[in-house]
């Protein structure tokens, strides 16, 4: 997606004149597709977290909760530094990125959480829009190395031992 090049090379303050010309298009095109540059920005945050979204749904099916989401949670961190840059930057260009940025880690996310809920092994008061918080808290690590750190301590406060939930 050009945008998703556009935005990744200059941020978000790029403006949308430019995206057309790199793409190929008239002006006129772009602001038919996207009036606003927000739309734009949500579709290549969209496009940013398909993958994750697949691999997400992968990891739900036949495996236990406690697998489950710990694959769903390591896997909604796992973009490559660029991405996750480009992800990041976008999410922070305003109000209404931010929600979608939000809103798209909590969907998710959201399943996994609620089955760990359910089995017993989600720290109590923790929900799924906590969760997309700390997904996003790990995008903002300097390194692969200090993301995984932080991945692995969060599910270690995250997922309670077997037995009652903790409180």
């Amino acid at each position: 997606m050009t945008a998703r090049e556009a935005f990744t090379e200059q941020g978000p303050d790029i403006a949308l004149d430019e995206i057309a010309r790199r793409a190929g298009v008239g002006t006129t095109t772009l602001y038919r597709h996207f009036p606003e540059k927000d739309g734009l920005i949500e579709a290549v945050l969209d496009d940013l977290a398909a993958a994750v979204k697949d691999n997400a749904a992968r990891a739900m099916e036949g495996t236990d909760p406690v697998t489950a989401f710990r694959a769903v949670f390591t896997q909604s961190c796992d973009m490559s530094e660029r991405e996750t840059a480009t992800f990041a930057q976008l999410a922070g260009a305003g109000d209404c990125a931010d929600r979608h940025a939000q809103r798209l880690i909590t969907s998710v996310t959201g399943p996994a959480t609620d089955r760990l809920r359910t089995a017993g092994r989600l720290r109590a008061g923790i929900t799924a829009e906590d969760i997309a918080t700390f997904v996003r808290m790990t995008l903002t690590a300097d390194s692969d190395d200090a993301r995984a750190k932080a991945i692995h301590v969060m599910l270690d406060g995250l997922v309670t031992p077997e037995g009652p939930a903790a409180p």
